[in-house]
């Protein structure tokens, strides 16, 4: 599967229209936590794409888990939201 924005490869140019570096623009200290759900070869493919992209090393992703029952249970901090995207593949 391949789409039709597909990133530079490994040492081209930056797209433009994003940051080099996405943390310069957040507070010190602060994080943001990625969560993927989707069918492991998606997950795998979008993990590649972010790396693509330079947003993230592949490397810095938990390995894939499971989810038990079919149940997933998030517990947000008090001052965290949620946003969610569902992208066709």
């Amino acid at each position: 599967m391949t789409f039709s924005n597909q990133a530079p490869p490994l040492g081209g140019p930056v797209p433009p229209s994003l940051p080099a570096d996405f943390s310069s623009s957040l507070p010190p200290g602060s994080s943001i936590r990625h969560i993927l759900l989707g069918h492991s070869s998606h997950i795998r493919q979008t993990i590649h794409l972010l790396h693509n992209l330079r947003y993230v090393e592949t490397s810095q992703w938990s390995p894939l888990i499971e989810v038990p029952d079919n149940r997933l249970i998030l517990r947000p901090a008090p001052d965290e939201v949620i946003s969610m995207l569902v992208r066709r593949l």
